[in-house]
């Protein structure tokens, strides 16, 4: 058995993959990973969908999150979990470590509106058209995960709840 849990927040845009990363952090002392502070540093002026950046985001945030758990017994991040450079990532996390995925969902009406609402300091500032298309593609990816958390008119206690079975599920495994 893998002794080190990675937990994997995969979902659109908006979806609450940040906040369910947070909670998790604050009700359960996981360690959550904000990896979009490490894309934002190597972004430069590039495109979202250039490339050579999306190679290197997934190589700086594997080497991030080997490096966390260097010192951490679990830790949660999360992803759209699109592109290659995803899969690639994800494949190699594997072999080392016990991931756990966690689909994070919310329609897309409402994945819209929060991303126009959130601080953009914190997240990578992406156009309405980029939040659609990107979205777009993650549900046409259609990503099959461990589990699903319906983040959509979901009370925090109800989102922990959700959470602690994950958690205690992927513990018994």
């Amino acid at each position: 058995m893998k002794s080190k849990i990675i937990y994997l927040l995969i979902g659109q845009k908006g979806s609450g993959k940040s906040f369910v990363g947070t909670l998790m952090e604050k009700e359960y002392g996981i360690k959550f990973i904000r990896v979009e502070d490490w894309a934002k540093k190597i972004k430069k002026d590039r495109d979202v969908n250039n490339e050579t950046y999306l190679k290197q985001v997934f190589e700086e945030i594997e080497n991030g999150i080997r490096d966390s758990l260097t010192d951490k017994d679990k830790i949660v991040f999360e992803s759209t979990g699109l592109t290659e450079y995803f899969d690639i990532m994800l494949e190699s996390l594997r072999r080392g470590f016990q991931v756990t995925t966690i689909g994070v969902y919310a329609d897309s009406t409402t994945c819209l509106k929060r991303v126009k609402s959130r601080d953009q300091n914190i997240h990578i500032n992406v156009s309405d058209d980029q939040v659609l298309m990107i979205n777009n593609q993650v549900r046409e990816r259609n990503f099959e995960t461990d589990f699903l958390i319906i983040n959509e008119n979901t009370s925090e206690k109800e989102l922990i709840n959700e959470i602690a079975n994950n958690i205690e599920w992927t513990n018994d495994k």
